[in-house]
């Protein structure tokens, strides 16, 4: 009996698809939602207008000056549920990374803020958020900053170094974020999940 008890925990139906995506986005969006605040502290402490990073997403999306705030936003917290979604998959996917415990996640969350902040951020501010800046510092007459946001993109021009590092924490703490609540979620479904170790 116990032997049927011990093939019956080892071989337990994993999660499905739809519920591993759901999972991910609604993980993704608390870690997103987590993020929000920071963004605006760190504009306060560049000392440049309140929204800044959002209205850079939002005019890079051709979006006018009015609007640009709100889809920055929006697109900030899709990427975040897209990022959470494909996390859950991925993680369903290979056994040594599946989510059966809350520490596992949320080291594996972690790993996650680290390879979208070196394989995605990095790429899009070097290559499609720097030189639109540096357009619309050049262009003055037709750009969709004002003066004062002008000086802003400066700003953050400048403070490149200083972006960096903050955008690292902040993809640290969006993955450890994920993943504590992607544990928390998923660790019922893989109880009777074979482990490779502990908490692994």
């Amino acid at each position: 009996m116990n032997g049927k008890n011990c093939l019956m925990s080892t071989t337990q139906a994993l999660p499905s698809k739809i519920a591993l995506m759901k999972g991910g986005i609604g993980a993704g969006l608390m870690g997103g939602f987590a993020l929000f605040s920071s963004f605006f502290a760190i504009d306060q402490m560049l000392d440049i207008p309140a929204g800044t990073f959002y209205k850079t997403i939002g005019v890079t999306m051709g979006v006018d000056e009015t609007s640009a705030i709100a889809v920055g936003f929006i697109a900030h917290m899709g990427v975040a549920a897209l990022i959470g979604a494909m996390y859950f998959l991925a993680s369903n996917i290979w056994r040594f990374f599946r989510l059966v415990t809350v520490p596992k996640a949320l080291i594996t969350g972690v790993w996650t803020g680290l390879i979208v902040f070196t394989l995605a951020f990095l790429p899009i501010h070097m290559f499609v958020m720097t030189p639109m800046m540096e357009v619309e510092l050049i262009i003055t007459d037709v750009s969709k900053f004002d003066l004062e946001q002008q000086k802003a993109l400066a700003t953050l021009l400048y403070e490149s170094d200083k972006i960096y590092i903050n955008a690292l924490i902040l993809h640290i703490i969006y993955g450890a974020i994920t993943g504590f609540v992607g544990g928390c979620i998923m660790h019922e479904d893989y109880k009777g999940v074979k482990r490779i170790g502990k908490i692994w």
